[in-house]
């Protein structure tokens, strides 16, 4: 019995850690949603509709920047449980969109930040992120 239940645990943390390890290299609901004509390929205008569609949704209150606040709120990364004064780490894609550090995004540091993960995806520099290409975090 006790062989049994060490050997479905076991089973049930590797299948987890596959779907872990998956998740990490390839977000096919992303890349869906990001690739407009359904060519499997995202373009470089593709993604910079994308960037513009997610900086909207942060911009909570419609006035072209995204608060720390804002960012955290639309992103979930304080649970409606949470101390109310629980101050949620910066996580790194914040950190890295936020280049002049004011805990503000800009469209501007937005769209740039778009522009650097392209670059960094379009492995093959051929100007579009094709399914292979497109890993996790994505754009």
């Amino acid at each position: 019995m006790k062989k049994t239940l060490l050997t479905m645990s076991l089973a049930a943390v590797f299948g987890l850690s596959i779907q872990a390890a998956s998740a990490q290299t390839f977000n096919s609901a992303q890349f869906i949603g990001i690739d407009r004509d359904a060519d499997n390929v995202i373009s470089k205008s593709e993604a910079a509709n994308f960037r513009q569609r997610y900086f909207t949704t942060l911009d909570m209150n419609d006035d072209g920047q995204v608060t720390y606040e804002e960012y955290v709120k639309t992103n979930r990364l304080k649970g409606a449980s949470t101390d109310p004064d629980y101050k949620v780490p910066v996580p790194e894609d914040f950190s890295l969109t936020d280049t002049n550090k004011d805990t503000i995004l800009s469209a501007q540091e937005f769209a740039d930040e778009g522009v650097r993960r392209f670059q960094n995806l379009d492995k093959d520099t051929d100007g579009v992120i094709s399914r292979e290409e497109f890993v996790s975090p994505g754009l």
